[in-house]
């Protein structure tokens, strides 16, 4: 890992100048380039997935769905991507990549749909995020979002995970874990 480490702490670079001005939807408007770093450190750490490709797309996996305004500007995006980090990060990238051209209901049904199709990175990728998405909806929900809501999001993120299991148990526990607490907090009668 550490002949590939150069390429992660570029890919890190690279993510926190298009994260910059960003933050994170929860309470506490954390600088959105922590949740990059957490999946990919989840992986590594909890995950002990030491693939070079799967830690930059991870260290990625946001950048194209949330920085960019446009067809013609997330094409230019894509190819930097492509020139800087290769074919490979780039469609473990681009598969874990919503459409935004689409709308919110539509993507979320994308992602149930499309889940079980990934490749292997692209899935263990998929489960870190859902995992730190549930942990931040569960410990810091975004300020508007009612208790309904982030039932129907954790409910939602278990049927995205349903498509992606056997691909990391460590991961899988950590997901039903953090699903767990989460609806002990928010729906207790469950």
């Amino acid at each position: 890992m550490m002949n590939q480490l150069p390429q992660i702490l570029k890919a890190l670079e690279f993510a926190a100048v298009r994260h910059r001005k960003q933050f994170r939807k929860g309470r506490d408007k954390s600088p959105y380039i922590n949740h990059p770093i957490q999946v990919a450190n989840l992986l590594a750490g909890e995950g002990g997935e030491h693939d070079a490709v799967l830690l930059t797309a991870a260290i990625l996996h946001d950048v194209v769905e949330d920085t960019v305004n446009g067809k013609k500007e997330k094409k230019k995006l894509v190819d930097l991507i492509r020139h800087e980090f290769g074919e490979e990060v780039l469609s473990v990238t681009l598969e874990v990549t919503d459409d935004k051209s689409l709308g919110k209901k539509e993507r979320k049904r994308l992602q149930v749909e499309h889940a079980p199709y990934l490749s292997v990175k692209a899935r263990k990728l998929k489960l870190a995020d859902k995992i730190m998405n549930v942990k931040d909806v569960t410990s810091n929900p975004p300020r508007r979002w009612p208790l309904a809501r982030i039932i129907r999001y954790l409910d939602w993120s278990e049927q995205v995970v349903a498509g992606i299991r056997g691909v990391n148990p460590k991961l899988e526990s950590l997901f039903d874990q953090a699903l767990e607490e989460g609806r002990s907090k928010y729906s207790p009668r469950r």
